[in-house]
């Protein structure tokens, strides 16, 4: 009689024992998912922060270099938010610490804040988007490693990272108006290159935005259509930097609702 109920023992005991292993083993996935999932909007809710900044110190030290010397304060104290946030994203874990792309980006940075003070506008524009679109790129591994998606499903959704290009399309823009309206004039390199810049923004307003979103972008466009891209741009560097700001605002007041339902979704 004892062989059997040895047998019988060790039969339901292995099974019961793979279930126990299992559902540790599935919490225990979970648990580092979540985690993960938990550190990545960390890190993006930080680097959607530095590159506003980033974007900002562009278009002020672009004004700065074409005449516009009032703005030297301001860029100054964004140079200092710029330094906070990178300190803070040290800080926030051990995979941005270690990333390649983001040491590249501070030793960039370390640069290019005073790269303003040579007064060459053009490599000052440029080198500013080459560390903007680095620092695209760094966000698009935060979403792909820390598994970071589109929620779907709902029609008035817009891909929150397709939401940080059209900011930066504004941010552009932003940038070489306030040049031009500093300047007081507008070449006709610069007519180009607003004119692509607004045909991009024109075509990615989404009609399910608020309707002030809308109202105030169409506003910008018309902006650089009639005050910047003509013979005697007619609007003071500060106003349409202030315009173009209230705009990315906008776009980026979509990509936070976007986040926010990611956690939503996720929680």
């Amino acid at each position: 009689m004892e062989t059997p109920v040895s047998l019988m023992i060790i039969l339901l005991a292995f099974p019961v024992g793979f279930l126990m292993f299992l559902m540790v083993s599935l919490s225990r996935k979970k648990r580092q998912a979540n985690l993960l999932f938990t550190q990545g909007i960390e890190y993006i809710k930080l680097l959607r922060t530095l590159l506003t900044y980033v974007q900002q110190h562009r278009g002020l030290t672009t004004g700065f270099i074409n005449g516009n010397l009032g703005a030297k304060p301001d860029i100054e104290k964004i140079a200092i938010k710029i330094k906070r946030i990178m300190g803070e994203l040290d800080e926030a874990g051990d995979w941005i610490r270690s990333n390649v792309k983001w040491s590249s980006l501070v030793d960039h940075w370390t640069r290019l804040g005073i790269t303003y003070l040579q007064g060459d506008a053009d490599k000052n524009f440029k080198q500013h988007n080459i560390l903007i679109a680095n620092l695209l790129y760094l966000i698009d591994d935060v979403a792909d490693v820390h598994h970071l998606s589109k929620i779907t499903g709902d029609a008035m959704d817009t891909d929150w990272r397709y939401l940080l290009s059209i900011a930066e399309y504004i941010g552009q823009v932003r940038a070489l108006g306030t040049g031009v309206a500093a300047k007081g004039e507008c070449s006709s390199v610069l007519r180009i290159q607003l004119n692509h810049l607004r045909n991009k923004i024109a075509s990615s307003v989404d009609s399910s935005w608020p309707d002030k979103s809308r109202v105030e972008i169409q506003q910008l466009l018309r902006c650089i259509e009639t005050q910047l891209i003509v013979d005697h741009p007619s609007i003071q560097a500060g106003d349409y930097f202030k315009l173009a700001t209230r705009c990315i605002e906008h776009v980026l007041d979509q990509f936070d609702r976007q986040i926010d339902r990611l956690q939503y979704y996720r929680n």
